[in-house]
């Protein structure tokens, strides 16, 4: 081989696993690692929030949870962050937010949970009355134990608002679409190596090995479990201001590095009205819409089912942990081997090719979790004595499966190319229009999910995940195919744009 077919080989690896150049890490680095750091909190308050509100009440009050908590919380959030994006600067409504999230999530850690029983309504009571008035004991559930209800809604709002939004809005930002099919997957690939850390972090905390365990009673260790997670996830979230700050001072202010046109950002701001009528007018964002909603409805649908067995499997808090710990592991191993696919696809083929992966990825994942739940009993009679596990073990391991795969295609291929789609866009889109879409579509997607399941709930008091799992299966298909059909439309739009 000559030096030229070899250098020209290397050059061709190179663009291959680590197309980012030089003078590009600047910018690059601390942009990963903010991402690593946001990604690093929302794993660990995913386990947390499940663990907490699922083992200390029920898998079926979360569906309560996303509608009547969640949604209306992430709609004022929408509201307030329109206001605040006229009259401050991000670095600063980064600094608020963060405070304003991690401050809660101490003070639920060190003051709320260890003395649970002084600010809940009392045990008995709460009791009485969920069995006195039973087509309400969900909603006297959620103002029996508020603190609970409080952690999982901001809990719950953290990935939309410091990962969907804040970060990719800061990405989108100082990134032109050229260096974003370059940037955005390998952002993905150091970033969710997070949930890589989450998962051996966690599960050395929550299992029965550790030093909590060891040391503590089963009411202890899981306080010490939420306090020592919430630590880390307060010295993360210090971490992230600090990048925030070096990226608006060093990055921002480089020339070589800020590629947007100084006109754009001197142009006058829309009035909070005005905002949400200029972003209602646009069909590229609606269908955007549609999209992150889908995920969210389509997703939960699946967990919702999932988690109330796995409550069934590992009923205490520190349990639930352990188990979510091993699968949110196995899901940042899924994620690095797909980035690496992913940032290939995106390269070399269309767009559509690598966004419609993901919802493909879970309709035939969900499909078989809903079929093995609904039918297992015919399965397991027809497979008798060839499947050696029992039902219920079955259906936590097909369900963590198709978690693990959906969320990995999820974070490595399907965020990537959605935030794609805002860059050519003018900045009162890119900014309100984002909050609009990847605050409140996900909640909506969640909480029309949460809808059906409340009001069957609420009719039929004695219905559980079981009993209705093959209703949810149907909306679930019509929903993934919806899906489908949305990201064939948004691509024609987008590809209008560029």
């Amino acid at each position: 081989m000559s030096q030229s077919d070899s250098d020209h080989f290397k050059s061709k690896i190179r663009t291959i696993f680590w197309p980012i150049k030089r003078y590009e890490l600047a910018k690059f680095i601390p942009m990963a690692a903010l991402m690593f750091c946001v990604l690093f909190n929302q794993n660990i308050l995913r386990i947390l929030k499940d663990s907490i509100l699922i083992s200390e009440i029920s898998a079926e009050i979360t569906s309560f949870a996303k509608v009547y908590c969640v949604t209306p919380a992430a709609t004022i959030f929408v509201i307030i962050y329109a206001k605040l994006i006229n009259h401050l600067t991000f670095e600063k409504i980064f600094y608020h937010l963060v405070s304003f999230f991690t401050g809660f999530y101490v003070i639920f850690a060190f003051i709320l949970y260890p003395n649970i029983d002084f600010f809940h309504m009392n045990g008995e009571k709460l009791d009485y009355l969920m069995s006195a008035y039973p087509h309400f004991k969900w909603y006297i559930a959620i103002l029996g134990n508020w603190g609970y209800i409080i952690f999982y809604t901001l809990s719950e709002l953290w990935p939309n608002v410091f990962y969907i939004l804040l970060f990719w809005q800061l990405a989108n930002e100082i990134t032109s679409t050229k260096e974003a099919k370059r940037f955005y997957t390998l952002f993905s690939l150091f970033g969710n190596s997070s949930v890589i850390v989450v998962g051996l972090l966690m599960l050395n905390l929550s299992s029965k090995e550790s030093i909590t365990r060891k040391l503590f009673t089963i009411s202890d260790s899981k306080i010490l479990l939420t306090q020592v997670s919430t630590s880390f996830v307060a010295l993360s979230a210090i971490f992230s201001c600090l990048l925030v700050r070096y990226i608006t001072k060093r990055v921002m202010t480089n020339p070589n590095l800020y590629l947007r046109p100084p006109e754009e950002l001197s142009k006058n701001k829309m009035g909070l009205i005005e905002s949400f009528k200029y972003i209602a007018r646009s069909k590229y964002l609606w269908l955007m819409l549609i999209c992150s909603a889908s995920f969210g409805l389509s997703m939960n649908l699946v967990e919702a089912v999932w988690k109330a067995k796995i409550k069934e499997l590992y009923p205490s808090v520190t349990e639930f942990a352990a188990f979510s710990s091993i699968y949110i592991l196995w899901t940042g191993v899924v994620i690095m081997i797909l980035t690496v696919v992913g940032t290939n696809i995106m390269r070399t083929r269309s767009w559509f090719t690598a966004a419609v992966i993901t919802p493909i990825v879970i309709l035939i994942t969900g499909s078989m979790f809903f079929v093995l739940v609904v039918f297992d009993e015919v399965i397991f009679s027809f497979y008798e004595g060839a499947i050696i596990t029992t039902p219920l073990a079955l259906a936590v391991s097909v369900g963590a499966i198709q978690n693990i795969l959906s969320k990995g295609s999820k974070y490595s291929i399907w965020d990537t190319s959605r935030e794609m789609l805002y860059i050519p866009l003018d900045q009162e889109l890119r900014t309100k229009g984002k909050a609009a879409v990847d605050v409140i579509s996900p909640k909506i997607g969640k909480s029309a999910s949460g809808l059906v399941q409340s009001v069957i709930f609420t009719i039929l008091p004695t219905a559980t995940y079981n009993s209705i799992s093959s209703s949810l299966m149907v909306i679930f298909i019509v929903v993934c195919l919806l899906w489908i059909y949305s990201v064939r439309k948004i691509y024609f739009e987008y590809q209008k744009i560029v």
